[in-house]
């Protein structure tokens, strides 16, 4: 809680511990992942090795991103002391959001292993189990202040929606997500989808999408750029804006009109005039291509849809004036570089006080979120207790 808001961060992080897959996975893969630094002496952001071939992309592994981005392990220790030193375990993760006044967090993870190009289904199907063993574990030694979104191996869509059977019924999973990538050649609004959307729908359960950059294959700006500030404005916006697109054009939302989806870390500013583009192409091919829609994508938007905003961006207004208050919800991105821990829902509560009203905050922080992830009861917070960090009065000296 701060300063009396309830705050419900609906898209955080970790940097996973590297022995999730050593305590996590079944037996027979256990050969085939591995873990080693690409530069000997130099430590890099999560080396993993999956059958032999770096889940990470090599510009990113044998490249500058990190240190310019201030993104270095020592660097993670100085910011995040024990937390980051200790593999980020559930209790200090639990307690370094409080310091944000954070009452709950979603974690979406892991970046890079199971998203490779040509992975091996069956292998990606094993890790994904073994990420939502973790995340079981995360959020009982986080006291319930953490859950971890259980992500979706889309390789094989029989094991996708067996594996997400299981994490729900075995594993407490209560929300799920995938990337917006392409992949073998199929968009998130291909009809391959189908039955991961109907059982998400039945379940009642969240799905979201988040892209990562740097991961081995096709994304936003991988094969236009190469520095770290050129591929991270374009990866996370136009992947989402493309997973959008392609699911209310091909019918998604149409054929499953309960589904829930969100579209994380991408901003929200380009929201209205992304759906108002939509649309006028909508009505021009009328009659012609997606002919068995019956609302307009603004519509599909407005009654399935949510987008997260950030601390600091300014634009939010606009998504506010144009679409309402209603399909909006925060996100942190702890501990990312950009995160502006332990400080994020204070610059929030700052943030344009003569254009965002406190109540439309109030709903951004905690209602729309409770609305998109509808957890039960159980997974909810009984006790809201004042951030830890410094007061709003000392936040300019704090920075």
């Amino acid at each position: 809680m701060r300063n009396g808001f309830r705050v419900f961060d609906a898209d955080a992080h970790v940097l996973e511990p590297q022995n999730l897959w050593d305590r996590f996975l079944d037996a027979r893969f256990q050969g085939r992942v591995g873990w080693r630094q690409p530069i000997p002496g130099i430590d890099k952001f999560r080396p993993v090795l999956i059958d032999g071939v770096y889940a990470r992309g090599d510009k990113t592994l044998y490249g500058n991103h990190e240190s310019s981005i201030k993104y270095l392990p020592e660097q993670w220790f100085e910011k995040y002391g024990d937390t980051a030193r200790l593999g980020f375990p559930g209790h200090l993760v639990a307690e370094a959001m409080a310091q944000d006044g954070v009452d709950l967090s979603v974690v979406y993870g892991p970046g890079f292993e199971l998203w490779m190009d040509g992975i091996d289904p069956e292998l990606q199907a094993g890790l994904a189990r073994a990420y939502n063993r973790w995340g079981e574990e995360m959020r009982a030694t986080s006291g319930g202040r953490v859950i971890v979104a259980a992500p979706v191996p889309v390789g094989d869509m029989r094991r996708a929606v067996e594996e997400v059977q299981y994490a729900y019924d075995h594993l407490g999973a209560r929300c799920f997500w995938a990337p917006p990538y392409e992949f073998s050649g199929r968009n998130l609004g291909h009809r391959y989808y189908d039955p991961l959307f109907d059982l998400l729908q039945d379940l009642d359960c969240a799905f979201a999408t988040h892209s990562f950059m740097g991961r081995r294959g096709p994304s936003a700006g991988d094969s236009r750029f190469w520095t770290y500030t050129e591929e991270h404005v374009v990866v996370h916006p136009h992947e989402a804006q493309m997973g959008m697109l392609s699911m209310i054009v091909s019918g998604v939302f149409e054929r499953f009109p309960r589904l829930r989806c969100a579209y994380l870390e991408a901003g929200s500013g380009w929201l209205p005039s992304w759906l108002h583009r939509i649309d006028e192409h909508l009505e021009l091919t009328t009659g012609k291509e997606a002919t068995d829609l019956s609302m307009s994508a603004t519509e599909y938007f407005l009654r399935n849809c949510w987008i997260t905003t950030e601390a600091e961006e300014p634009y939010v207004r606009h998504v506010i004036d144009a679409l309402g208050d209603d399909r909006i919800i925060f996100e942190t991105d702890f501990p990312h570089p950009e995160a502006k821990f332990p400080y994020a829902t204070l610059e929030f509560l700052e943030l344009d006080p003569d254009r965002i009203s406190m109540d439309s905050k109030r709903k951004i922080l905690w209602d729309n979120a409770v609305d998109f992830y509808r957890f039960p009861d159980s997974y909810m917070p009984t006790e809201f207790i004042e951030a830890t960090a410094v007061p709003v009065r000392d936040l300019e000296e704090a920075r």
